[in-house]
């Protein structure tokens, strides 16, 4: 075990559908002192292994980041009297998720979700169905486009990383 890594992804071939073995690992990677134990059948219960693998590996890397974040976030918000709102984040999906079931898988492309999400709503406001969008910042572009409903993708690659997760189609 060594103290600088504090992140544990697991993969078994079948855990999609026979998670038990998958969960005794994971088990017992945090009896053992892993900090963030990103497990296959959690993050991306469906077939086909490598991008299953691939998206719990992004998952495993990002989820101890982004909750450091949201920790800082839900702590800013918490009021005199120690109430804290109900904080809640948008997903690649393009839905909202509780602060503490927001992962690393999540977060992926939550930005550009957000911008579809905000075009989408906005076009309707001012009578357009049908939108595109084309978002350039200063590391990427994405384009996306609206035809009077969300189209989501349960398999994508960004930045060449195959995610088995829901998402907003981006390209």
């Amino acid at each position: 075990f060594n103290e600088g890594i504090r992140s544990v992804a697991i993969v078994f071939m079948h855990s999609y559908a026979f998670p038990k073995h998958e969960k005794q690992a994971a088990e017992l990677a945090r009896e053992i002192g892993f900090e963030q134990v990103s497990a296959s059948h959690d993050v991306s219960p469906l077939i086909k292994i490598v991008g299953r693998g691939d998206t719990t590996v992004a998952d495993a890397y990002l989820s101890p980041i982004l909750s450091r974040y949201v920790q800082r976030v839900s702590s800013a918000l918490q009021g005199a009297e120690g109430a804290a709102p109900q904080v809640m984040f948008l997903a690649s999906a393009g839905g909202l998720k509780s602060a503490d079931l927001f992962q690393g898988r999540d977060a992926i492309l939550s930005g550009p979700a957000g911008g579809i999400v905000g075009r989408a709503e906005t076009g309707k406001l001012a009578g357009f169905e049908k939108l595109i969008g084309f978002d350039m910042g200063g590391t990427s572009t994405d384009v996306s486009h609206f035809a009077g409903e969300y189209e989501r993708s349960f398999e994508t690659q960004v930045a060449g990383v195959r995610m088995r997760v829901p998402m907003m189609r981006i390209h």
